[in-house]
């Protein structure tokens, strides 16, 4: 499978964390970057750089997908379908990010027809305390009130996200969180530890000591108690940060932490093709200008060896709960895992961090390891 990923990089307020390619306001041209969009495409099909793949997956992201204005989602998806070798819209999962304060029936009138079949919510955290941290624009009643709506509008896959370890979180107020979050009934949880990007207000808070952040003995303490609540509610955990009640896995991201194949089109946004990454250009205003100019947005390429992808295909698998098939990858790169980590993945084993099962076929993280998941990760690049 092949998936597809469409950046929309504005939002009414940009949040001290946030290291995603976004901008703040702006408004004023997102039509004019739908169309760019739009042109991106005709460029791809026009260069063949989709020929022979077959789009499973489209997920919307951001930035703030959900302040793009009536009509241009359905322009979008439509031109998009014409464009592009999507699979018929009833064999795909289709993903649309929503903030709660851009939540309304009209909106969700016009995803509904457009065919999005799946919502995202980011409510990050569900305490005014919390909110308040974060940066965030909305409120814990609007947030509630964006659930409802979206489960009124009968879609029943829906994702929150919930960023946690914010600076000063006990127990208490992350089971608040939580138990907030069980009431919006979601299918879904992506819960992420709060880090600290470079390039943010938020590093720069806690460069000059504004802003204390947790411990690793309190993130631990965190993590499990997120975790095990998670789990005790029927939404158990598939990825390092993502949970979900059975059959309801986001589809589009286990591609990507598979090292499937994936075009990204606009602003900012990463395609991964026949081993070759590429990176478009962040900037708003050189994106438009090169799409208007019939130009590729890509600035930057990495192209990886066939070693290099099997590699980097080995460490991504690890993030999954179920971990790597190791002779999937075996059948993919021609390398066996086992043989070419050696001593290394025995280590692994010895001291507790790394589990193999089902008669050596598939190796995975122990819940020890998956703690210290980017140490043990860093040890396979």
């Amino acid at each position: 499978m092949a998936g597809l990923y469409i950046h929309i990089p504005f939002c009414r307020k940009k949040c001290p964390y946030c290291s995603f390619v976004s901008y703040e306001g702006r408004l004023d041209i997102i039509n004019e970057y739908v169309c760019c969009l739009i042109r991106e495409a005709e460029i791809v099909t026009g260069k063949g750089i989709a020929d022979g793949l077959t789009f499973d997956s489209v997920y919307f992201g951001g930035g703030t997908p959900s302040l793009l204005p009536a009509g241009a989602i359905s322009k979008l998806l439509d031109s998009l379908s014409s464009l592009l070798p999507l699979s018929p819209f009833k064999d795909k999962e289709i993903s649309f990010e929503c903030n709660p304060e851009s939540v309304r029936k009209s909106l969700l009138t016009e995803l509904a027809g457009a065919g999005i079949n799946r919502v995202s919510l980011g409510v990050q955290d569900l305490t005014e305390k919390g909110l308040a941290i974060l940066g965030r624009v909305h409120s814990v009643s609007s947030a509630k009130e964006a659930a409802r709506l979206i489960r009124d509008f009968g879609f029943e896959n829906f994702s929150i996200d919930i960023i946690y370890c914010l600076p000063g979180q006990d127990i208490s107020m992350l089971e608040l969180t939580l138990e907030q979050a069980f009431s919006l009934e979601p299918v879904h949880i992506s819960a992420y530890e709060l880090s600290v990007e470079g390039g943010t207000r938020l590093y720069d808070m806690v460069r000059k000591g504004k802003v204390l952040l947790q411990s690793d003995e309190s993130r631990l303490h965190l993590t499990r108690f997120l975790e095990a609540l998670l789990e005790d509610r029927g939404i158990y955990q598939y990825e390092i940060s993502n949970f979900a009640e059975p059959g309801r896995q986001c589809s589009h991201n286990i591609n990507y932490w598979k090292c499937g194949q994936y075009l990204g089109i606009g602003c900012g946004a990463v395609s991964y093709l026949n081993g070759t990454r590429y990176f478009n250009t962040p900037s708003l205003y050189r994106y438009m200008t090169m799409v208007k100019q019939g130009h590729v947005p890509v600035t930057e390429e990495e192209r990886l060896d066939g070693e290099a992808r099997f590699r980097e295909a080995f460490v991504m698998w690890l993030r999954m709960t179920r971990g790597a098939d190791l002779a999937a990858i075996k059948s993919r790169f021609g390398l066996d895992p086992l043989n070419y980590y050696g001593d290394l993945v025995e280590r692994m084993c010895a001291i507790g961090l790394m589990v193999i099962e089902d008669d050596k076929k598939r190796l995975r993280l122990s819940n020890r390891g998956r703690y210290i998941a980017n140490y043990v990760l860093s040890q396979f690049v």
